[in-house]
């Protein structure tokens, strides 16, 4: 089984509406997919080459890193970077399976409410952790600095920094796989980690 096999059920999440009743009766909703995810996605890490930079990038507190594009589905590993995440609309309908750390996610019902701080929605993401992100929901999100997580678009994100050069992408994709690989292991991952 391949990890686009493992997330059919996920790519499913990108279709359903944003009704509270729409929720697809999925198996793995229940759990016990991590390590192979993870295992998964450091497969597609040892495959990820520079060619992947372009359509990848650094803003609001995070890097997404583009890690496999085919068809209709687009797979980004989300980290922490330097930056202050802020309330943001979310452009695209995304699903996000969090791998190993800790992501924060404050929903706002609008623009006056984000300047309050005042979120109508808080939540804590724990490895094995999903959740799906409709457009133009207003949130910010925050990610513990070793916190890494599986990102499904359709497409490629729209970007909200820079891309990465080549050697910045690999760099990136260094530190997330030392993040994910104690995963494998039941082990903790370093919360700094240096790129070779």
């Amino acid at each position: 089984m391949t990890l686009l096999a493992l997330l059919a059920p996920v790519t499913a999440l990108l279709d359903q509406s944003s009704a509270p009743s729409d929720v697809p009766n999925t198996d793995i909703l229940h759990g016990g997919w991590l390590p192979y995810a993870a295992r998964q996605t450091l497969t597609l890490i040892a495959g990820a080459g520079a060619a992947n930079a372009a359509a990848s990038f650094t803003g609001s507190g995070h890097t997404h890193l583009l890690l496999h594009h085919e068809d209709d589905v687009a797979l980004y590993l989300r980290s922490h970077a330097a930056g202050t995440p802020a309330p943001a609309e979310a452009a695209e309908k995304t699903v996000t399976l969090t791998l190993a750390g800790t992501h924060y996610l404050e929903c706002f019902r609008h623009r006056g409410d984000a300047e309050a701080d005042h979120p109508w929605y808080l939540r804590t993401f724990q490895p094995e952790s999903i959740y799906a992100c409709h457009p133009g929901t207003l949130r910010t999100l925050e990610t513990s600095p070793d916190g890494v997580q599986l990102v499904v678009a359709r497409a490629p994100l729209a970007p909200d920094g820079p891309p990465l050069d080549a050697d910045a992408y690999l760099q990136m994709v260094t530190a997330a796989q030392a993040l994910i690989t104690p995963v494998l292991t039941g082990g903790q991952a370093a919360t700094e980690v240096s790129a070779r």
